[in-house]
């Protein structure tokens, strides 16, 4: 035998012939295209929700615009929260009330006196003001309103005329000023009563800051007017206040515009200390500035009552 040639080596039974790892997965493509093109979608599926949940969550959280009643919550916490606000009961205030002309001259100013209780023997406010025939005391108890002008007996719906606290409106009340007054001192706590509706606006520019919209109107029965305030993205603020005293009124017809500023602490809550009016050329209409504001001190109920003689709201 020739010792170059060399006999096949023999195959043994039933062992298994090794296929090259790619023409396998070819072989696997060919004989179980579905069961492999339903496993890539299902892993492609997966992906996908993965990363819709992942968009969701981020839109949520850093571009979902805020509803209304979260933006009034930011409001009124920084304002100092609603526990601060529960907690006065009772207090006194004084606002400075200061016209001008178009030439920017003082043409009046009046001095308003307030004195507000809450809850327990019920809600109470009177206001002293003094106009063109003296010295006057507005308010309301259990038979009514009543008002004194100079120490003496008074017609409150001709009293308050006098001291420009009525409006036009058929639904006007002798103290219906010192009450709108009072409700916008009271912002942003106040809104959170039943029966507001508070819708975000969306987004705006004040002064060359970012400020969100908060659009406040009121269920029937509540309230006929409505609002819009501009709070301060950074600081949640109220920064201005558009007031509609008619709830039909359009957005083409101008509102009342009402631009907040000072804001201080006083007594465990921040209030605007100074609210300004323009007219429509820039110039300053009015200004209202708080002073002499006091929560703590208590306030005899004499104060209250519809009085025999005259008593002072502050002293």
């Amino acid at each position: 035998m020739n010792p170059d040639i060399h006999e096949s080596p023999e195959v043994r039974e039933n062992e298994p012939v090794k296929v090259p790892r790619r023409l396998n997965r070819q072989l696997q493509d060919i004989l179980h295209p579905i069961v492999l093109r339903r496993t890539m979608l299902w892993r492609v599926g997966m992906g996908v929700a993965v990363l819709l949940v992942a968009a969701v969550v981020a839109w949520a959280l850093l571009l979902k615009p805020p509803s209304g009643r979260t933006l009034l919550a930011q409001a009124v916490e920084a304002a100092g929260g609603m526990e601060p606000w529960k907690a006065i009961e009772h207090g006194t205030f004084t606002r400075v009330h200061t016209v001008y002309d178009e030439s920017g001259a003082v043409v009046r100013t009046v001095n308003e006196k307030y004195a507000f209780r809450k809850g327990g023997k019920g809600d109470r406010l009177v206001i002293e003001s003094s106009g063109a025939k003296g010295h006057a005391l507005i308010g309301r108890d259990d038979k009514g309103y009543w008002a004194t002008l100079n120490g003496e007996t008074a017609e409150p719906e001709e009293t308050a005329r006098e001291l420009d606290m009525m409006c036009e409106s058929d639904e006007c009340t002798p103290i219906c000023g010192a009450e709108l007054a009072f409700y916008r001192f009271s912002m942003p706590f106040k809104l959170t009563d039943p029966g507001v509706i508070a819708a975000y606006g969306g987004k705006s520019m004040l002064a060359g800051q970012p400020v969100s919209l908060l659009n406040v109107s009121f269920e029937k029965g509540v309230g006929g007017d409505r609002w819009t305030l501009y709070v301060d993205d950074e600081t949640k603020l109220v920064r201005k206040i558009d007031y509609y005293a008619n709830a039909t009124m359009t957005d083409m017809t101008p509102p009342q515009e009402i631009f907040w500023g000072d804001h201080r602490a006083q007594d465990g809550v921040t209030i605007s200390h100074r609210q300004t009016y323009y007219r429509s050329n820039g110039s300053k209409l009015e200004d209202y500035r708080i002073v002499n504001a006091d929560f703590s001190t208590p306030i005899p109920d004499a104060v209250f009552n519809r009085p025999t003689t005259t008593v002072a709201v502050a002293q």
